[in-house]
């Protein structure tokens, strides 16, 4: 649907979303002419950084407000804006967004709060989504702070970060689920001059969400990074799809998660109706996803004006790439070699004629090799300076440059700031200038940032800095194609009491092989163990007990008849039951693993690894992985892992069959999907890892049912 508007002849093809961040006509609906409130500041607002489109002020209460004159409804309007603001009471809003798809309005902005956030407003927020969906207009918010388009010069928002009338662009779009966050961030660095070219701050997403705008943004030229704050998804499986987008079109998303503990998970809750997953999930969506995830307000602040403006490492041809430190003090060198560890940056080995034509410029006391400790000779003669810079730089193996400057770092930086600039500019690489805890003014850091020089206040920002620049690199060059998803044939038909006879065609299905095993459904006699070798153990059915272990109802190791028996009959006491139903399975040796695939509230179907038995729990070596996945992505997340180490061979074991653990981690996904949402979790734990060659075998599975909503 197009607006009735002549003015607004939008083509059919165009996103809704562009007739929002780029509206030519807005309805401030429910304005007041005070620019003193809420409701009057987006006016003021849009009027003082010089907005060129057409303002319809809507408020029975007035003719005029200012020069502008004021409708009695939406109905009243001379055209169909583009947009609409609403700054009504929450009862009120469901009937405006009715009326603007009346008028032909596809987009509006919701700053009225009373929605999702409180007990009472639930029913509202579905009015809302349901008046949204019968009128098709797109609606960001409720209990939003609004956007910010800057190269169309519109702030629809009540936000004071927008009370200003210079905007300052930079490609860098902000998209927050808190108003406070993304008004504060696009304060920052509008006030700081380096700027920003969209805001959304999205609310409480009743309609539109984070993911639906980041999709847009991947779409315009003036985007290379986007700085993300969240507090929970509702569909993070988009955020996945989304985010490979972005890394293949080479945008960077930089990210602060909230809610990553039990009382944070409860705040966020109470602040935006959601409940967010654990921390651990989230992490490691965003890193094989190529989110770069950061831990606070100013990391994300500094992350995506880094990230916007200075190049990546370049590619060196050399065989030991990295980054090259320029150390004037020797003191910082173990600290940054430390750092680099840490941060996962590398280290360049300066090439031979490298290290001899230092050697033979510097004094006999000074290191040649990297991280240097050029000494601050270096800083007496300017030649000797430019010529040592420039045998670093140009090293085979430099894909970085670390300049660190010792107690006189402000005044050495600016006299040589020039030869730094030129280092960047023609060598096309990043240039990091450290010091001892001094800072530059904010004017003087980002004039530097422009000619491709960060300065920063120490050795730990410098690396920390330089190791967002590699993942980004990283991330461009681990971009692949998503696997698509893959039915398995074979499977049940239903899934019935998922009793052990079921279970154990649910792993068939996925190719993983269980040990023999017994059904035991009488007393314990001889025959019942036919076929079975000693050791074997005894343990509940999974239907009757979740985890056996910790409530005492499995037995290992037993080497005879009679101890089978003896263990048999102190599970059925322990049931209560004399006659229970009992699994006796031949013992099996190997690398404990568990290997889970659960269904997400936030990302949907997932699949977990890690240290199987109680390792799972007492260290918390897990990882996750969104579904589907492939064998090279399991691989990368076992090498992450305590047990990558196990699976290696430790303390003289033979290396386990890491191949088939990686393809039964594939299938286990795979079931999962072709489930299609029947149950909630699918666990085996442990799974043992047989040595190389042999396989891998399930001892126990657990099946968490899907329950009614």
């Amino acid at each position: 649907m197009t607006s009735s508007s002549p003015a607004t002849n939008w083509s059919a093809e165009t996103h809704v979303l562009d007739r929002l961040f780029r509206a030519r006509s807005v309805a401030l609906v429910g304005v007041s002419s005070d620019p003193a409130k809420l409701t009057g500041a987006p006016l003021r607002n849009l009027l003082k950084t010089g907005y060129q489109g057409a303002i319809y002020p809507v408020n029975p209460r007035y003719e005029r407000i200012g020069d502008l004159r004021c409708f009695g409804s939406i109905e009243d309007l001379p055209e169909a804006p583009d947009a609409a603001l609403i700054m009504l009471g929450a009862k009120q809003v469901p009937q405006a967004i009715e009326d603007c798809g009346r008028k032909g309005t596809q987009a509006a902005i919701v700053l009225s709060s009373g929605f999702e956030e409180t007990t009472e407003g639930a029913a509202l927020a579905r009015q809302l989504a349901t008046a949204a969906a019968a009128n098709r207009v797109a609606v960001i918010g409720p209990n939003c702070e609004g956007i910010w388009s800057v190269r169309n010069r519109m702030v629809l928002t009540f936000g004071s970060a927008a009370n200003r009338e210079q905007l300052h662009h930079a490609p860098l779009a902000v998209v927050s689920q808190s108003g406070a966050i993304a008004g504060a961030i696009s304060r920052h660095v509008q006030d700081s001059g380096f700027g920003c070219s969209y805001v959304a701050s999205v609310g409480n997403e009743t309609c539109l969400d984070a993911v639906d705008v980041i999709e847009w943004l991947l779409q315009q030229d003036d985007v290379k990074v986007i700085a993300l704050f969240l507090e929970g998804l509702k569909r993070g499986h988009r955020l996945v799809e989304v985010a490979n987008q972005a890394r293949r079109r080479g945008i960077q998303i930089v990210a602060l998660k909230s809610g990553n503990t039990a009382l944070g998970r409860i705040a966020a809750g109470s602040h935006t109706g959601k409940i967010a997953s654990a921390e651990a999930i989230y992490r490691d969506v965003f890193r094989q996803c190529g989110i770069i995830q950061v831990e606070g307000i100013n990391e994300l602040l500094e992350a995506s004006e880094i990230l916007t403006s200075l190049r990546r490492p370049r590619r060196a041809s050399g065989a030991s790439p990295g980054v090259a430190v320029f150390s004037i003090p020797g003191g910082t060198r173990a600290l940054t070699v430390d750092l680099c560890e840490k941060h996962n940056v590398p280290l360049a080995t300066f090439d031979t004629a490298t290290e001899k034509g230092l050697a033979d410029l510097l004094p006999s006391f000074s290191r040649a090799a990297n991280p240097t400790d050029l000494t601050g000779q270096v800083l007496s003669d300017p030649d000797l300076f430019r010529n040592t810079l420039a045998m670093v730089a140009t090293d085979p193996n430099c894909e970085a440059l670390l300049v660190q400057f010792a107690n006189r770092g402000p005044a050495d930086f600016r006299e040589n700031f020039d030869r730094m600039a030129a280092v960047a500019e023609d060598l096309e690489m990043p240039v990091v200038a450290s010091f001892l805890g001094d800072l530059l003014p904010a004017h003087e850091r980002r004039a530097a940032m422009e000619k491709g020089v960060l300065p920063v206040r120490e050795p730990a920002d410098a690396v920390r800095q330089l190791g967002w620049l590699y993942e980004t690199a990283r991330n461009a060059e681990a971009s692949r194609p998503t696997r698509p998803r893959k039915v398995m044939p074979g499977l049940p038909g239903g899934l019935g009491s998922l009793s052990w006879p079921t279970l154990v065609n649910l792993l068939e299905a996925a190719g993983i092989e269980v040990p023999r095993t017994a059904l035991l459904t009488g007393r314990v006699e001889p025959l019942a163990l036919a076929g079975l070798a000693f050791p074997l153990v005894v343990k509940v059915l999974p239907e009757h007990a979740d985890h056996k272990t910790e409530l005492g109802l499995v037995e290992v190791g037993l080497h005879s008849f009679e101890v089978v028996e003896e263990a048999a009959n102190r599970l059925r006491k322990a049931l209560g039951n004399p006659d229970a139903p009992l699994l006796i399975q031949e013992m099996v040796r190997g690398v404990e693993v568990v290997l889970s695939a659960i269904a997400d509230p936030d990302f949907g179907p997932m699949l977990a690894v890690g240290t199987g038995g109680t390792g799972v729990e007492l260290w918390g070596d897990l990882a996750y992985l969104p579904l589907p996945t492939d064998e090279a992505a399991v691989t990368s997340c076992l090498e992450r892992l305590k047990l990558g180490r196990l699976l290696k061979g430790f303390r003289g074991r033979p290396p386990a069959d890491v191949e088939a653990l990686v393809r039964a981690s594939v299938r286990l996904g795979d079931l999962m999907l072709s489930l299609d949402g029947k149950v909630m979790q699918i666990e085996i734990n442990p799974l043992f890892v047989l040595p190389a060659g042999s396989g891998v075998v399930a001892a126990d599975i657990l099946v968490r049912d899907r329950q009614p909503d």
